[in-house]
C-alpha cells in the first residue's frame, strides 16, 4: 500500500483490503454459529443430529457458491 505514490491507487488497496477482511470476519461468524450449533445441541452425537446436519450442508453450500463467483476488481 505504501509502495506506491498514486493517492487513487492506495485508496483502491485499501477498498481491497477491506473487501477481503469482510469476507472473513464473515466466515469466522459463520464458523462460530456452527460451533455453538453443535456445542447446544441436545443429541448425544451432534454429528448425527438431522437440524445440525442441515446446517453444515448449507454452510458448505454457500462456501461453494461464494467459491465459484469470479473475483472482482
Amino acid at each position: 500500500m505504501l509502495t506506491t505514490t498514486d493517492p487513487a491507487a492506495r485508496r483502491e488497496i485499501l477498498h481491497r483490503h477491506r473487501e477481503d477482511l469482510i469476507r472473513r470476519i464473515a466466515a469466522a461468524q459463520a464458523s462460530l454459529a456452527l460451533l455453538d450449533c453443535a456445542l447446544t445441541c441436545e443429541h448425544e452425537d451432534f454429528a448425527k443430529c438431522r437440524h445440525f446436519q442441515a446446517i453444515l450442508t448449507e454452510r458448505v453450500e454457500q462456501a461453494t457458491a461464494t467459491a465459484a463467483r469470479p473475483a472482482r476488481g
